[in-house]
């Protein structure tokens, strides 16, 4: 990977939406050029997607929060395809330390937080923190 790759993982980041030609332009490479750098980057894995970032909350989703889920009852596949299941759940981490999994999920009020957190404790230990507010948010590491 050059500098030339690193920059339109930069831009691609910034916007995925944007245009062959921009991107070329804006590389000073010509469009098959950058097409051929995108599709290897995609091929390496470099690329895993091209994808939006949703506002949750302008969506009525009012509440996002942490869950750390730790002394789980069940075997670790069945945990993770549970929690899959729950389409308020937007991230599913496994962790080291004291807790097995962080969870992101987004609900709509305290109630419904409160209800999923509840279903959550029938198999586990959970602790939550609910988001105040993001100040960053998926920003790109260049190196």
């Amino acid at each position: 990977m050059d500098q030339i790759d690193r920059q339109l993982l930069k831009l691609l980041h910034e916007n995925a939406r944007i245009s062959i030609v921009e991107l070329s332009q804006k590389v000073c490479l010509s469009r098959p050029s950058v097409k051929e750098r995108i599709d290897k980057l995609a091929e390496q894995g470099i690329i895993k997607n091209f994808t939006i970032l949703p506002s949750y909350q302008k969506m009525g989703h009012q509440i996002s929060f942490f869950s750390e889920i730790s002394n789980i009852k069940w075997p670790a596949p069945q945990i993770e395809a549970e929690l899959q299941k729950y389409p308020n759940i937007t991230d599913i981490h496994i962790v080291l330390g004291k807790s097995n999994y962080l969870v992101k999920a987004s609900v709509k009020d305290t109630n419904e937080m409160k209800l999923l957190i509840a279903e959550w404790m029938t198999f586990s230990d959970v602790t939550s923190t609910m988001i105040l507010e993001t100040t960053l948010e998926n920003r790109f590491i260049e190196e």
